[in-house]
């Protein structure tokens, strides 16, 4: 390890000249930074993963998965289907359902990254050429900076819950000097503070060693979620039970269409997830790691951890009538029911475990994925972990409370973001199972003029593929904020299943050329 002295020189140096400092915060433009002249398309993270990165095992995947689907960013995720009027049982199968599609669209994409060990942006090379493939990556990097931005404001929630079980009243009831209108108080604004501070070391850790972090908050998590979830339980029983919705159950074609339509929405929150995929896929140890292990990982797990929220809030609803979906809500309820040391002790260690499972899915779906993409974009200044820093700096900067604080509309934008992706996936797996047949030539893809340059970087069929389903479901998605014109009903009723029809669509109306 350099001494001081050498790394107070190194800095000197770098300061000396204009050149001395651009080199000083170059990447190296591979692992060996052997290559005389550098290559604009390639760096030591867009090059090919070494066999030493190649560490995830298939038990690395499963507790990856278990991580995000135990966790409580996945307690609120039936809430949203019972409140459109389904029974709990059914938005159970419904969230079944759509986590297993995704799972198996998960498992599919996962499989040239893990063959060929690249990452999301080198892959969008293949069908959409060197430069044609910022589009898919510029679209993701907005997704991935936005939900990065709302987890990180998660976390915050939970720390002012920790905090509160430490301080008391002291903490919780101060003074609000942050304007009403900015959407965030002071004890949740210290939270969010203190959060960032806490986990910011997160990402100085290499992505091949991240495996370990998982595989311990999968160990970890499900005795703070089951703990939350028994209390509910207990603390409901004997409580008569209420309708969490107004109105009957649902029959016939509404109760298909609203379990299709719940079955999409579940589609559509996993759609980042099947799209990034590959960035965690090509540290894969062999191609097997990443097929059973996602399959059953992915819909049980979160299947697991969204029942857990259905009826541990159910529970809570029959005996104290409040319709706590945010863990951190059910939370702050539970203390103001039972304020003692016992139950601030408890929920000291689950909202410390929340804040742990919080950080650590959000690397795993958002800042990674971030960071790989703003990578692509400069590729000679920054590697993953460096723009996984830009993504967290950047993630409070855009001021996320706004966003939760008027979540409603906003978040149905995101969840109907997912159309814009889909069209990825189906692209994505026909242009490599059926087009290639699982061939791609690595050198061209880091190369100007060679197989995946097609006509000056671009190719065109991709667009067209993507443009053409999206263009069916917009008028659909349109209606999600209040624009129902007559006879708009089948636009409603395609938009119900966007997920499954751009993915399928999409391929179909177009095939990318294997050139040479």
């Amino acid at each position: 390890m350099p001494s001081l002295t050498s790394r107070f020189a190194s800095v000197r140096a770098a300061f000396s000249s204009k050149q001395a400092f651009i080199s000083a915060i170059e990447t190296k433009s591979d692992r060996e930074d052997t290559q005389a002249e550098r290559n604009p398309w390639k760096n030591e993270d867009l090059a090919i993963s070494p066999p030493e990165d190649r560490t995830w095992s298939r038990y690395s995947y499963v507790a990856f998965w278990c991580t995000y689907g135990i966790n409580p960013g996945t307690w609120n995720v039936g809430s949203a289907l019972v409140t459109t009027g389904l029974l709990p049982w059914q938005a159970v199968i419904c969230i079944f359902l759509g986590y297993f599609f995704g799972a198996v669209g998960m498992a599919l994409h996962s499989r040239s990254a893990s063959v060929y060990h690249f990452g999301f942006p080198v892959e969008s090379r293949i069908p959409w050429g060197l430069r044609g493939s910022y589009f898919p990556v510029i679209l993701r990097v907005m997704t991935a900076l936005i939900w990065t931005g709302v987890s990180t404001m998660s976390g915050g929630y939970h720390t002012a819950v920790m905090l509160r079980c430490i301080f008391g009243d002291s903490f919780w009831k101060m003074k609000n000097t942050i304007p009403l209108g900015v959407g965030i108080t002071l004890p949740y604004f210290v939270g969010l503070m203190v959060y960032w501070v806490l986990t910011v070391p997160l990402l100085n850790i290499p992505i091949p060693k991240f495996r370990r972090w998982t595989q311990v908050e999968a160990a970890m998590m499900p005795f703070a979620l089951f703990g939350l979830f028994a209390y509910c339980i207990v603390t409901g029983k004997g409580a008569p039970e209420k309708a969490l919705t107004k109105g009957g159950a649902m029959h016939g074609s509404t109760l298909g269409w609203a379990m299709v339509g719940g079955i999409n929405s579940i589609m559509g929150k996993t759609s980042t997830l099947v799209i990034n995929q590959p960035d965690i896929a090509r540290y894969a140890k062999r191609p097997s790691a990443t097929i059973w292990s996602q399959l059953i990982a992915l819909p049980v797990a979160n299947t697991v951890g969204a029942t857990v929220g259905i009826y541990g809030t159910a529970a809570i609803y029959n005996v104290w009538s409040n319709l706590n979906w945010n863990p951190w809500i059910m939370e702050h309820d539970i203390l103001s029911h039972n304020w003692g040391p016992g139950g601030r002790a408890a929920l000291f260690f689950v909202s410390a475990f929340f804040i742990f499972a919080n950080a650590i899915g959000d690397m795993g779906a958002n800042i990674i994925p971030f960071g790989a993409d703003a990578m692509t974009l400069f590729p000679r200044f920054l590697n993953i972990r460096r723009g996984m820093w830009l993504g967290y700096m950047l993630g409070i900067c855009i001021c996320p409370w706004h966003i939760l604080s008027n979540a409603a509309g906003f978040l149905t934008f995101l969840g109907g973001y997912s159309i814009f992706l889909g069209p990825f996936l189906g692209i994505f797996i026909t242009d490599y199972f059926i087009v290639r047949k699982g061939n791609v030539y690595i050198e061209d893809l880091y190369r100007p003029n060679g197989r995946y340059w097609y006509t000056g970087g671009f190719n065109w069929r991709p667009m067209v593929a993507w443009v053409v389903p999206v263009a069916f479901v917009i008028p659909g998605f349109a209606m999600k904020f209040g624009n129902h014109p007559a006879g708009s009903q089948g636009w409603a009723n395609l938009y119900s299943f966007s997920w499954f029809f751009v993915c399928a669509v999409g391929p179909a109306s177009s095939t990318t050329p294997c050139r040479g």
